[in-house]
């Protein structure tokens, strides 16, 4: 049964920001195709924008979704796995964004043999998500099930971007390349020695492309041998994206935004290029500060941080217009507003950050930040203290507690502000001024 037409309706409906609508006729095909990557993945994204556009409270979603939740536990645990798929679908219609759902939504789609949709949701969530390395690794073997490489290759070094020493993905990326490597030389069919030296030559430099990890030597060697056809060919895109990748290796980080930005000028709308972009304009804006710095011009330096943190506020606002759910470039979004002074416009993102279950903490210790800038003392002390209980912890529990201290001892509760010092004292003797504070209260 061709559904196309049901799918182009839906897109429609995403674009005029009727995401209910959207979101019923995704369903309708999905019970009819349970397969169809294209709904499935419609879907997640029609969740994501609304989500975006109308937060919904997790306690509300528990309550709401909570039965759905557990039917797909339960299903999960019988083998019932297109059971589970569904109930987990449902739950997430409640909670879009949910890490443990959408990865437990992809395992059992991916066990009920519905591969096409199972690579779906982990992409999406892997593009809403990127620090989620668990998406990232599962589309990565999904698309090289189904012989897409390039992709494949994508989702990996996406997930070493998260965790650079994940050996899972290390080995598929070694892999990936060295399958390619054969498949470009043809050395299984090679009939002669020289063929199969010229062709072990080649391997060696498809295996060494694109690879996260060279030596500076290595890196040398790739650029003397690609400058020169990059000379020749300077409108080559794949060229100069690898060029670029090698000069960035080797810490040329205006030489890699250079060929960046020529090629951004071909693929305006290219959102990757964009982010790279972006990221390497705040790395070589970085490298100024420190210039300064270790000069010792102080007007210069502070110049260079301003601007440096022009530039990461301007690439985070461009992250988050992209992508709305991505609360990840709302937290960096948020916590450079603060430093800029626009506190109201920073709580009202880092209040969506906190959704992100890796920024959650840092977010609540921002908001209390945020809410002290505003002189509110009282909403600062709920926001830290939700932080401190968050961090359970460490600095980031030490420094809010500190906080905590610094707000009572100023509002003249002096038993309050004893207690969190105190608290501090107990963990770490030497941090900042605590025993000099606790001394002179107890004094």
């Amino acid at each position: 049964m061709d559904l196309s037409k049901h799918i182009e309706n839906a897109a429609d409906a995403v674009k005029r920001r009727n995401f209910s609508l959207a979101v019923k006729i995704y369903g309708q095909v999905l019970q009819i195709q349970p397969d169809s990557g294209e709904a499935r993945a419609g879907l997640r994204r029609a969740l994501f924008q609304k989500i975006a556009q109308k937060p919904a409270a997790k306690p509300v979603a528990i309550a709401v979704g909570g039965a759905h939740y557990l039917t797909g536990e339960i299903c999960r645990l019988l083998g019932r796995h297109a059971a589970a798929a569904r109930a987990f679908e449902r739950y997430l219609v409640h909670d879009p964004m949910a890490e443990g759902a959408n990865l437990k939504l992809g395992r059992s789609l991916q066990r009920a043999g519905f591969a096409r949709s199972a690579l779906a949701v982990y992409e999406a969530y892997a593009q809403a998500q990127p620090r989620c390395l668990e998406a990232c690794r599962a589309a990565g073997a999904l698309f090289y099930d189904a012989g897409k490489m390039p992709q494949a290759l994508a989702m990996y070094e996406q997930a070493l971007k998260v965790d650079p020493r994940d050996q899972e993905s290390l080995k598929a990326r070694k892999d990936l390349a060295a399958e390619g490597a054969l498949r470009s030389t043809g050395i299984e069919s090679a009939q002669s020695s020289r063929e199969l030296i010229k062709d072990k030559e080649q391997q060696r430099q498809l295996e060494r492309q694109d690879r996260l990890q060279m030596s500076p030597e290595e890196i040398e060697q790739e650029l003397e041998r690609l400058e020169p056809q990059l000379q020749e060919t300077p409108d080559d895109a794949k060229l100069l994206r690898r060029v670029a990748r090698l000069r960035e290796m080797a810490k040329d980080i205006g030489g890699a935004l250079d060929l960046i930005e020529r090629l951004l000028q071909k693929q305006k709308d290219d959102a990757e290029l964009q982010a790279l972009a972006g990221d390497l304009r705040i790395r070589l804006q970085e490298q100024m500060v420190q210039k300064a710095e270790r000069r010792g011009d102080a007007d210069t330096a502070a110049r260079a941080r301003a601007a440096l943190q022009e530039l990461r506020v301007g690439e985070a606002r461009r992250k988050v217009e992209r992508n709305p759910a991505d609360f990840g470039a709302r937290f960096d979004l948020g916590a450079g507003l603060l430093q800029t002074g626009e506190t109201d416009a920073a709580i009202a993102e880092l209040q969506q950050a906190v959704k992100d279950p890796r920024k959650k903490t840092e977010a609540l210790f921002l908001l209390g930040k945020a809410f002290q800038q505003k002189g509110l003392p009282e909403l600062a002390l709920g926001q830290f203290d939700k932080a401190m209980q968050a961090a359970g912890s460490g600095t980031l529990a030490k420094e809010a507690l500190y906080e905590m201290g610094q707000i009572c001892g100023e509002l003249g509760k002096r038993d309050d502000a004893l207690r969190h010092f105190t608290r501090i004292l107990e963990q770490d003797i030497g941090f900042r001024d605590v025993a000099r504070r606790v001394e002179e209260m107890k004094a």
